[in-house]
């Protein structure tokens, strides 16, 4: 598995591939563009050649991709659900030029009825038949707030096998928690690690997302945590990642960054629970 972290794009998107290579990593994962706002950023050919090239040069084996914050691919408005589906359809298009793996989504917000599920489903097969992988779409479950779909593999699965077209599963240990799979036991591990093996396929899961939560078990707050420190602890993440290793290509640290040093020491735990 290749280890990495979230990491910031600001001065361009080469320079998150320095900042990766500074610190040791042989994976990162980067926004596009500002997370935040709809406003996009052509991005020049010499900076995408650059990052091609300094991704050959630092020799950084996995680049993901996270999709922005703003998009709800479950909208039921009409205007938000076409911005939505415009900018997916925006960042997979620059990610093919950047030659990044995959692109991580969230399933979006909607009441959990078939409609919602219909409508993330339908969208992802005509996008990605459009705009076939590489990237390959990644569906990240989700700690089950606000409306958030994707909160049990059982939902991913339903969107996954009802679209029709490839697509993998990146799954959040934080996110599980506060969903209510309880990583700190081995049971809980047992629990996500069949869902997934039942559902898309234990194939399917490309990327782990490590992190710690902050918050108890089933309280569907998303709280990342360093690791070790938090309420899943070193032994659960360790047995978790020992569970799936033999599938996952990347694992990817979203952990707090309050301190200069942070990064470091979630990097150093990371390593010795791998």
């Amino acid at each position: 598995m290749k280890l990495g972290l979230h990491l910031s794009i600001a001065g361009g998107l080469p320079r998150a591939l320095d900042r990766a290579h500074a610190l040791g990593c042989q994976a990162v994962q980067i926004f596009l563009q500002n997370p935040r706002g709809w406003r996009w950023r052509p991005v020049p050919a010499g900076e995408i050649a650059e990052f091609r090239e300094k991704r050959r040069l630092h020799g950084i084996d996995l680049v993901v991709a996270h999709l922005s914050y703003l998009p709800n691919m479950a909208a039921v408005e009409p205007e938000l659900f076409q911005l939505s589906w415009e900018r997916l359809h925006q960042e997979l298009t620059l990610g093919k030029a950047l030659e990044i793996d995959y692109l991580v989504c969230h399933p979006g917000h909607a009441s959990a009825e078939a409609a919602s599920f219909d409508r993330v489903a339908a969208g992802l097969r005509r996008i990605i038949t459009e705009t076939p992988p590489p990237p390959l779409i990644l569906l990240e479950n989700t700690s089950g707030r606000k409306n958030e779909l994707g909160q049990h593999i059982a939902e991913l699965h339903r969107i996954i096998s009802s679209a029709g077209v490839p697509l993998g599963l990146c799954v959040d240990t934080a996110h599980a928690f506060a969903a209510g799979y309880n990583l700190r036991l081995a049971h809980g591990r047992r629990q996500l690690l069949q869902e997934i093996a039942q559902g898309p396929g234990l194939a399917a899961l490309k990327i782990i997302h490590l992190n710690e939560a902050l918050f108890s078990c089933g309280s569907h707050r998303d709280r990342h945590w360093h690791l070790g420190q938090g309420n899943i602890g070193r032994r659960g993440l360790r047995g978790f990642l020992a569970g799936c290793s033999p599938f996952v290509q990347g694992v990817i640290l979203e952990t707090p960054k309050a301190a200069p040093d942070d990064d470091v020491l979630n990097l150093a735990a990371a390593r010795s629970l791998l």
